[in-house]
C-alpha cells in the first residue's frame, strides 16, 4: 500500500512543476490577449453592422449569440489568472478559452466559403490567415498559447474546402500547397520570435538580478562604512578641553567624516535610482525658509573664498508648498556647492521665480556663477554619472561626478527638471524647476503636547544592541549625555537574554546583524516578556521606505539613520515614537 504513494508523489510534484512553468510562460500571452480584446470587439461590431445592413449576412446573428458568451468567459479567465496568487491553478482555463475562441471565430470561414463566390472564398482565407497571425503575435513566445489559438484556424483553413464540397475544384491543389507553405512559414516565424523573446527575457532577468545584487552589496557597504564614519563624526564632536590646535584638528576630522558621509550618500542614492527604488515624499513645507536657510548655510564658504553670495526673488515666491523638502535641499546644496567650487572670483547668485504651466504652479530656482562657463559638448555629458568635465577638472576639484546626475534624477522624480546652460559672461547657469502646489502651515503647537514630549525627570534605562563595538560605544556616549543608564549587547541572542529578566525604557536595535537580525529579535521581543511594550528604535544605515516599513512590521516604533546624530537620537527617544 505504501509503494504506490512513493511512486505517485514524484509524478504529482512533476505535474505541479509543469503547470507552474506553464503559468510563468503564459503570463505575457495573457497580458497580450487581454490587450487584443478591444480590437476583437471592434471587428465583431463591424460584423454586427453587416448583419443588420446586408440581408445576405444574416447568418452572423446566431454566430454572435455564441461568440459573446465565449468572449465574456475569456475575459473572466484572463482577469482571474492575472490576479491569482497561484496562477498555475487557472492557466488550464485560459488555454481552454483560447481554444474555444479560435473555434468560434474560425467557424465564420464556413458560411463565407459556402457563399460560393471568389470574393467570399478569399474573405474566408483572409479571415483565417489573419486570425493565425493574431495568434502568433498574442502568444508572446508561449507554445501552448500559440497551439491553442492557432490550431483550430489551421484545421479550418485545410478542411473547409473539403467540407463545403470544393474537393473537385481544379485549383484546390495550389490552395492546399499555399496553405502548407503559409503554415510552415508561420511556424518558423513563431519559433524565431520565441527564441528572441526568451533571450530578451533572460537578459532582463539577468540585469534585474545584477541590479538586485548591486543594491544588496551597496546596502552592506553602507552598513559597514557608516560604522566608522559614525565614530569619526561623533567622536570629533565630543572632544572637550582641547587646545586651539587640537580643536582645529578635531574640526578637520569631523569635516572629513561629513565629506565621507556625503559621498557615501551619493553612491547609495545613485544605486537606488538605478534600481528604480528611489522615492520622494509629499509633505507641506516652507519653501522660502528652505531656500533662505540653504543660501545662508553656504554664505560663509563663499565669503571664505572671496565670493559674494546673492539671493533674489525669494520673498515673492510661494511660502507653503507641498513636496519633498529633504530632496529639494539636497539638489540646492549640490548646485550651490558646485557653483562655489568652480568660481574663482566674482559671485554666485540664486534667483527664485514663480511660473505657471497648464494651470499648474511651478517654482524656478536658477543658480548663476561667474566661473569659466560651459561649452555645448560639456553640457551634453554634464548629467552622466561618474562624468566630470575633464581629467584636469577631476584633479583640480575632486569629487565623484555623481552630484549633478543625482540632482537631475531627483528633480524629475519630484515632477520637475534640472537644466544647465552657459550664462555667457556670467559663467554657468543651472535652472531647477519644481511643481509648487499649495501647501498648509503647521498647526500651532499645543503647550500640553510640548510638555509631554519633554524628557522624563528620571534617567532612562536603554539597551543598545549592535554587533560593532564602535557603534555600541558611540551610542552609549550619546545616551549617557542624555542622562540615560545604558546596557549593551553584541548580538540579538545576547539582547534577548538580557531583556528576558530586565525591563528597559527603550531599546536601540541595529537592523543588520550576523545570525539573527534586528527584525527577528524585535518580533521575539513582541511575543512576550518584560519588554513586550518597550519602544524599539531601529538603528539602520538604509532608511528607505521599504526598510522602514519592514521595521514597523517587525514591531519597531521608531528609527534613526547611521551615522546617528545626537539630535535625531534625542528626537527618537523623547518624541512621539520614542520612550515616554
Amino acid at each position: 500500500m505504501r509503494t504506490p504513494l512513493r511512486a505517485g508523489a514524484p509524478v504529482g510534484a512533476e505535474l505541479r512543476e509543469f503547470w507552474g512553468r506553464l503559468a510563468v510562460d503564459y503570463r505575457a500571452a495573457a497580458v497580450s490577449r487581454r490587450r487584443q480584446i478591444p480590437l476583437r470587439l471592434f471587428v465583431v461590431a463591424c460584423l454586427s453592422a453587416l448583419a443588420v445592413a446586408w440581408p445576405g449576412m444574416r447568418f452572423l446573428v446566431p454566430w454572435l449569440v455564441v461568440y459573446f458568451p465565449v468572449q465574456l468567459g475569456e475575459f473572466y479567465a484572463l482577469a482571474q489568472f492575472l490576479k491569482a496568487a497561484r496562477p498555475e491553478q487557472r492557466v488550464w482555463l485560459n488555454l481552454l478559452f483560447d481554444f474555444l475562441m479560435a473555434v468560434v471565430f474560425g467557424s465564420l470561414a464556413i458560411p463565407f466559403w459556402l457563399a460560393g463566390t471568389p470574393v467570399t472564398s478569399a474573405g474566408a482565407v483572409l479571415l483565417l490567415s489573419g486570425s493565425i497571425l493574431t495568434a502568433l503575435m498574442g502568444a508572446e513566445g508561449c507554445v501552448a498559447a500559440f497551439l491553442c489559438a492557432a490550431t483550430p484556424h489551421i484545421i479550418y483553413l485545410v478542411a473547409t474546402p473539403f467540407v463545403v464540397g470544393a474537393q473537385h475544384d481544379p485549383f484546390l491543389p495550389p490552395l492546399v500547397l499555399g496553405v502548407g507553405l503559409f503554415c510552415l512559414t508561420t511556424s518558423m516565424t513563431f519559433l524565431w520570435s520565441r527564441r528572441t523573446l526568451l533571450a530578451e527575457r533572460e537578459a532582463r532577468r539577468a540585469a534585474e538580478a545584477q541590479t538586485a545584487a548591486k543594491s544588496a552589496f551597496m546596502a552592506m557597504v553602507s552598513h559597514e562604512l557608516r560604522t566608522p564614519i559614525n565614530a569619526i563624526v561623533n567622536g570629533a564632536a565630543a572632544l572637550e578641553g582641547l587646545s586651539e590646535a587640537d580643536r582645529s584638528a578635531a574640526a578637520l576630522i569631523g569635516d572629513a567624516g561629513l565629506m565621507m558621509r556625503a559621498q557615501l550618500n551619493d553612491l547609495l542614492d545613485l544605486s537606488k535610482i538605478e534600481a528604480g527604488r528611489m522615492g520622494v515624499e509629499v509633505v507641506d513645507y516652507d519653501l522660502r525658509a528652505l531656500i533662505s536657510n540653504t543660501v545662508r548655510f553656504w554664505r560663509n564658504t563663499a565669503r571664505a573664498k572671496g565670493l559674494r553670495m546673492t539671493l533674489r526673488g525669494v520673498s515673492a515666491s510661494p511660502q507653503w508648498v507641498r513636496g519633498d523638502p529633504m530632496r529639494v535641499r539636497q539638489v540646492l546644496n549640490n548646485l550651490i556647492s558646485n557653483a562655489i567650487k568652480f568660481t574663482a572670483e566674482g559671485e554666485v547668485t540664486v534667483t527664485v521665480a514663480t511660473v505657471l504651466r497648464d494651470n499648474r504652479r511651478f517654482v524656478s530656482i536658477e543658480v548663476y556663477d561667474t566661473g569659466p562657463g560651459l561649452t555645448e559638448a560639456q553640457i551634453a555629458r554634464l548629467f552622466s554619472p561618474y562624468e566630470q568635465l575633464s581629467l584636469k577638472t577631476a584633479r583640480a576639484f575632486g569629487g565623484t561626478g555623481l552630484g549633478l546626475a543625482i540632482s537631475r534624477d531627483l528633480a524629475r522624480l519630484m515632477g520637475g527638471d534640472l537644466k544647465a546652460g552657459d550664462g555667457g559672461s556670467r559663467g554657468a547657469c543651472f535652472a531647477l524647476t519644481l511643481p509648487a502646489p499649495e501647501g498648509a502651515p503647521p498647526p500651532a503647537v499645543d503647550t500640553a503636547e510640548a510638555a509631554a514630549l519633554a524628557p522624563p525627570s528620571r534617567g532612562l534605562s536603554v539597551l543598545v544592541v549592535d554587533d560593532h563595538d564602535i557603534n555600541r560605544r558611540t551610542l552609549a556616549r550619546m545616551l549617557q549625555a542624555f542622562g540615560a543608564e545604558v546596557e549593551t549587547a553584541e548580538d540579538a541572542l545576547s539582547a534577548l537574554a538580557v531583556a528576558e529578566d530586565q525591563a528597559f525604557d527603550a531599546i536601540l536595535m541595529d537592523v543588520r546583524m550576523p545570525g539573527m537580525d534586528g527584525l527577528e529579535a524585535s518580533r521575539r521581543l513582541r511575543e512576550g516578556g518584560a519588554n513586550r511594550e518597550t519602544p524599539i528604535i531601529a538603528v539602520t544605515g538604509a532608511a528607505s521606505p521599504e526598510e522602514i516599513a519592514a521595521c514597523r512590521e517587525a514591531g519597531m516604533t521608531g528609527w534613526v539613520e547611521k551615522p546617528v546624530k545626537p539630535r535625531d537620537l534625542y528626537a527618537a527617544l523623547f518624541g512621539d515614537s520614542g520612550a515616554n
